[in-house]
């Protein structure tokens, strides 16, 4: 999951994703009978096909083959074709402009602008009703929609976490204050010990930015926010009270490999992490990042996984794609089977609060942290964001500029680039 995720942001996920290719032009429907806002269960004798395009591994596969295999035992006039695409993006371009496109398809939220603005998507809007929207965290609510209108539905996400070695650290600190003391315990550079592992970039600085109320871009006013005293004052708290007693390597790989190696006590990262912590042997356990004081805490970015539902061509399929989308999304069985076979975090409150759920201590710890996540920015403008970012970062970590100068020309190559420039 990590992998997905960077290749979403700089790496770009997260976090990500599902979806197929295929024509859906050729088989003959239906327009079924009840209204939009009813769960439609079709009992005409042709059936109606909905292709979903995807771009999940093997290994994840399974639990959606299953999970749809059940719906169409539930469901047996609606037919449901998954297909995969190796380049889903490009694909998708392509394919939906030229009516060849899927009906559905599978990604993290952070495509919802770009796709939106290039009308490549199907408003929902009469089907997402407030009782539909309050079935879900905050977080997934707020990643749906873009523009005042509804494009997907949500199923899963991901956000980074403290994950701490309980050989090392038995309590899991609470507060920042107890964080600094632990990093300060174990933090021994010339012995090749740190206080922490993390990754040195914009998704996982993103978290102590928010505390302050600091911004890379506002989705709202698509402005960014390099400039403002409040991301200063994040950047500073992480540069002078975290940087101090970690490696300075922005190598991810590099960083993870302390804590599995029992070089570090605790580790910011994210659930696509955890088969490789399990791997090492690490006696772990996951908690959100501890609050820095009672006004202020970090909101590390966080990605949410949809289900998008593409421009139709075929508008009498829309209440069988709506039976399916409610059925996927808001099955407290259906999540539940994700999260235990596939690790996914779920967003539907019912799963969350389920004891079983609640009881794994991956799902629980990183369920706990989505409730204070934001989703990173919607805008397609985000795109021009990542990189001047990121080499902020990079320069500072360097010492090639002062924490002020480097946000200062990040703030003007972004704007440069919005305009144009």
């Amino acid at each position: 999951m990590k992998k997905t995720l960077y290749a979403l942001l700089f790496i770009g996920v997260l976090v990500v994703a599902v979806v197929a290719s295929g024509c859906i032009g050729g088989e003959t429907t239906t327009q079924p009978t009840s209204s939009p806002t009813q769960t439609t269960t079709t009992t005409e004798e042709k059936k109606v096909t909905i292709v979903i395009w995807h771009a999940i591994g093997p290994n994840e596969l399974k639990a959606f083959e299953d999970l749809i295999a059940e719906f169409e035992i539930e469901y047996p006039n609606i037919d449901i074709q998954l297909e995969q695409k190796a380049d889903l993006e490009t694909s998708l371009k392509a394919a939906i402009p030229a009516g060849q496109g899927p009906d559905l398809f599978m990604w993290a939220h952070d495509w919802i602008g770009k796709f939106a603005e290039a009308g490549l998507l199907e408003p929902i809007d009469e089907y997402v009703t407030p009782e539909i929207l309050n079935k879900f965290s905050p977080m997934a609510q707020n990643a749906i929609e873009y523009g005042g209108h509804y494009y997907a539905m949500p199923y899963a996400a991901e956000t980074v976490a403290l994950i701490y070695n309980k050989d090392l650290v038995p309590n899991p600190p609470k507060t920042f204050d107890e964080m600094k003391a632990i990093m300060e315990k174990y933090y021994n550079e010339a012995e090749g010990t740190y206080g922490l592992a993390t990754p040195m970039d914009p998704y996982f600085l993103s978290g102590w930015v928010h505390a302050f109320g600091g911004y890379y871009f506002d989705d709202k006013t698509k402005t960014p926010g390099l400039d403002k005293p409040e991301t200063l004052q994040g950047f500073k708290f992480f540069f002078e009270q975290i940087f101090p007693y970690v490696a300075k390597t922005q190598d991810y790989n590099a960083q993870v490999s302390l804590f599995h190696d029992g070089k570090a006590p605790m580790m910011i990262n994210g659930p696509w992490s955890i088969p490789d912590v399990r791997n090492a042997g690490i006696n772990f356990g996951i908690v959100p990042l501890p609050a820095i004081n009672d006004q202020q805490r970090p909101h590390p970015y966080g990605g949410v996984r949809l289900i998008y539902v593409a421009k139709l061509t075929d508008p009498s399929k829309k209440d069988a794609i709506w039976t399916f989308l409610k059925w996927f999304t808001t099955n407290p069985d259906a999540i539940k089977t994700l999260s235990l076979q596939n690790g996914y975090i779920p967003v539907l409150t019912e799963v969350l609060n389920d004891p079983e759920i609640q009881n794994d201590p991956v799902l629980y710890g990183f369920g706990q942290a989505v409730q204070y996540a934001i989703p990173m920015p919607k805008s397609p403008e985000m795109g021009a964001v990542w990189g001047p970012v990121g080499t902020a970062i990079t320069d500072i970590i360097a010492e090639k500029k002062t924490i002020e100068q480097a946000l200062q020309d990040a703030q003007k190559e972004i704007l440069d680039a919005l305009s144009g420039g």
